[in-house]
């Protein structure tokens, strides 16, 4: 299954989680996922996972399950599916509940 899901911005990849989001996989999932960008695009964000939800601040806005701090350039490759999470992972660029980010892939379904 090919994505729909192709961001042009490191921004617009985080922003648009919410589109791609599976709340059938979330039964349970209470989490705050802070991303910490560097590089060409710095920013931060916080995805909130809540209640089958997900919703993006601006900005981090509370104490993070995870964090997922990474260049710009690697994580807009990510969110188009030109790399993968365990790619990011290999990086070091993942911190927090294992547990978490071994269930990305499935709440984030995009690639």
């Amino acid at each position: 299954m090919v994505s729909t899901f192709q961001p042009t911005t490191a921004e617009a990849a985080v922003q648009g989680l919410p589109q791609v989001f599976d709340p059938t996989v979330a039964d349970g999932v209470e989490a705050a996922v802070l991303f910490d960008l560097q590089g060409r695009e710095p920013g931060q964000w916080t995805v909130v996972i809540h209640d089958r939800t997900c919703r993006v601040m601006p900005g981090r806005t509370m104490e993070p399950t995870v964090t997922v701090s990474m260049d710009s350039d690697l994580w807009l490759a990510v969110a188009r599916g030109e790399k993968s999470v365990q790619e990011a992972l290999a990086a070091h660029a993942v911190s927090g509940d294992p547990v978490l980010m071994g269930r990305f892939g499935k709440l984030f379904p995009i690639g």
